[in-house]
C-alpha cells in the first residue's frame, strides 16, 4: 500500500522532533527542519525501514531516483574545510563545486509513492 502523504509528514516530524512547527509538502527537509549530513542519511534509512522500500544501491540508482546531476548532493556534509584544500583541488582537477539541493517533504514522499509502486509491481 502506497504511503499517504500524511503519513509521511508525520514521519517527518517524528524524525525531526519538531512537534509544534506546521509540515506540510513545501517544508525543507535541511532549510526548515536542519536535516542535514549523518541526520539526512538516517533520516533515508529510517524512511526504507518505516515505509518498506529500498532506495537504489546499483551505481547511479540513488542519484536517478532523486534526480540529481552528478555535482548534486542532497545533504551537506558534516565536516569543515577550513584550509580550504579540498576546494583547491577540486578547483585545479576542473571540478565543478557541489551543489546541495535541499529535498522537501512533499518530494520525498514523490520518491517513496514511486519506490511503494515500483515495489508492488514486482511483486505481482
Amino acid at each position: 500500500m502506497k504511503p499517504s502523504l500524511a503519513e509521511v509528514i508525520a514521519f517527518v516530524r517524528e524524525f525531526s522532533g519538531w512537534k509544534r512547527k506546521t509540515i506540510d509538502e513545501n517544508t525543507w527537509l535541511e532549510k526548515d527542519l536542519h536535516i542535514s549530513g549523518d541526520d539526512g542519511m538516517a533520516l533515508l534509512e529510517e524512511a526504507e525501514q518505516f515505509f518498506g522500500v529500498n532506495f537504489p544501491a546499483e551505481s547511479g540508482g540513488f542519484r536517478q531516483t532523486f534526480s540529481l546531476a552528478e555535482n548534486e548532493y542532497l545533504f551537506h556534509g558534516e565536516g569543515y574545510d577550513f584550509s580550504g584544500l579540498t576546494y583547491l583541488c577540486r578547483r585545479l582537477r576542473g571540478i565543478p563545486p557541489p551543489v546541495i539541493r535541499d529535498l522537501s517533504v512533499g518530494q520525498l514522499y514523490q520518491v517513496l509513492v514511486k519506490l511503494r509502486s515500483n515495489k508492488e509491481q514486482v511483486a505481482r
